[in-house]
């Protein structure tokens, strides 16, 4: 019964987005994917899994690395389908300078906003602590997701679904807001805490995409924190 009500609310809340909207149809149904049913989905997966001790790193890191891959791609070609150019999804490269600023000053802050919370008294998710690398092996395969989810989330979160929000909304800031709580609730697994987190992060890597009209130092910065991120926690875990 459970399962039935997740899959209705992902059913309706896509239907919804793709009536409301009006945007092309490609990149309608790719919002209404990103929008409703990931989410959903994520929330939904989190609590299907009853020993996160039996979940293999690894496997993890492989599945989220295709999974985004996918995803990616999906947008890609709704965005094509629907006229949306790479210019206008922010894959537009900075001169070296301004790059450079954007990609440094976000991962500084990144960094400092994790620290600050960690600081605050912020507790890791029990699935999250489980995934952070352990072996030579698994540290390699994170750094091959945290390159993965630097590019596909900016492109998915920073760079198609702003677009595409703009247009629905007709308000950058709308578009900001409601793309930063979605990108927050795609990350439960981190629990309420490290999903409010993600967020704040997300909202921070928003900014050059607004501003400066690029999601390239965004990708940079994301990549750079995850590192950071799965390192500093892993040897604080």
């Amino acid at each position: 019964m459970n399962r039935l009500r997740w899959l209705l609310a992902m059913l309706v809340a896509g239907a919804i987005v793709v009536l409301a909207t009006p945007v092309p149809w490609p990149a309608r149904v790719m919002m209404a994917v990103l929008v409703a049913v990931l989410p959903v989905a994520a929330v939904a997966q989190l609590r299907l899994i009853d020993d996160v001790r039996m979940l293999p790193r690894s496997s993890a890191y492989a599945s989220s690395a295709v999974t985004l891959w996918i995803l990616a791609g999906l947008a890609a070609g709704a965005a094509l389908s629907s006229g949306i150019d790479g210019g206008a999804l922010g894959l537009t490269i900075l001169p070296i300078g301004p790059l450079a600023a954007w990609s440094a000053g976000l991962t500084l802050a990144g960094v400092l906003l994790m620290v600050l919370l960690r600081r605050m008294g912020l507790r890791e998710s029990v699935l999250l602590l489980h995934l952070l690398p352990v072996t030579r092996n698994e540290r390699v395969a994170f750094a091959g997701l945290s390159v993965t989810a630097g590019f596909c989330e900016e492109f998915l979160f920073r760079g198609f679904l702003l677009v595409t929000l703009g247009d629905a909304t007709g308000s950058v800031a709308m578009a900001v807001v409601l793309s930063t709580l979605v990108f927050g609730w795609v990350h439960a697994y981190q629990q309420p805490a490290g999903a409010a987190r993600a967020g704040m992060l997300g909202a921070l890597l928003a900014m050059p995409a607004v501003v400066a009209e690029s999601v390239v130092p965004s990708m940079i910065a994301h990549t750079a924190i995850d590192l950071v991120g799965g390192l500093w926690l892993r040897d604080r875990a």
